[in-house]
Formats: C-alpha cells, structure tokens, sequence
C-alpha cells in the first residue's frame, strides 16, 4: 500500500495528460473543420458574386441590344413605349459619357455616333476593359424595303447606317 500513493499519483497524471491531449485534439478538430467551411462559403460566396456581375452585365447588355435594335426598324411600326422604358432603363445605369452619346445618336445629333460604335463602347464599359474587338464586326441586318418589289430579303450591312428620325 506504501507504493500505492506514487502509482495513483502516476495514475492520475496520465489521466489528465491523455485528458489535455483530446481536449487539445477537439478543439484543434472543431477550429480545422469551422476553418475549412469558412474557407469554402467565402469561395462559393465570391462565385455567387461573379455570376451575379455576369448577370447584371448581361440583362444591361440586353438593355442596350433590344433599344437599338428596336430604334433601327425600318419596316413596321414602332413601339414607341418599349423605346422609351428600355431608353429610360438605359439611362438609369449608363455613366454620363456613354448615356451623352446614345442620347446624340438617338435624336439623330450630328456627328453623334453609329449603333455600332455605341455597342463597341458599352461593350467595353460593362466588361471594363476593352478585348480589341471592334466596332466593324457587328453585324447589322438592314430590313428589306415592304414597298420594294425588287429585293424580298434582308441584307447584312457591312458598316452601321444613322436611320431616319421614326415618323408619328
């Protein structure tokens, strides 16, 4: 019983250094893994940030697109309202320069400048950068003349043309 008090004692010891040691390991384990979920939500989280940029990008994009293409139609009536809500939605997002000159262009100013001119440049202002494509390789449709009896379908213009101010 005498060599009982040092064994206890060693007994003891063991128990709360093995006892340290998986606290110790828990809470490493724990830090590791909250770390590591830390790490992937703040991944997912700045690609769901990109694809929301993509998307707005895109819809703004479109904004432009379905305005320009709608003030250039030669045959047909023209929807004066949706020219005017996608004109005012343009308007809302477009730095001044870039809403100066689709301004211009649209009420027809002089000098102002063509569709494709306009694009090449909204283009390079929503991507933030300019990637060298330019204004010459968008394609224009030039709608067919109704009245014309001679040409039934439609050309691909190869420069963008200024269209006469649309007639009430």
């Amino acid at each position: 019983m005498e060599n009982l008090g040092p064994f206890a004692v060693s007994i003891i010891g063991s128990i709360s250094t093995v006892s340290i040691l998986g606290l110790i390991g828990y809470i490493s384990r724990n830090w590791i893994i909250e770390r590591l979920k830390a790490s992937i939500k703040h991944e997912y989280d700045l690609k769901m940030l990109e694809v929301e940029s993509q998307r707005e990008v895109r819809l703004k994009g479109e904004v432009v697109a379905e305005l320009l293409a709608e003030w250039i139609k030669k045959n047909g009536k023209l929807d004066y309202h949706q020219l005017n809500r996608l004109s005012f939605q343009a308007y809302l997002w477009l730095p001044k320069e870039l809403a100066e000159d689709l301004s211009n262009s649209l009420a027809h100013q002089k000098g102002s400048k063509d569709v494709r001119s306009l694009l090449k440049e909204i283009r390079t202002y929503l991507q933030g950068e300019d990637d060298g494509l330019a204004s010459k390789h968008v394609i224009v449709f030039d709608e067919p003349d109704v009245h014309s009896s001679t040409f039934s379908s439609s050309q691909v213009a190869s420069e963008a043309r200024v269209k006469p101010k649309p007639r009430k």
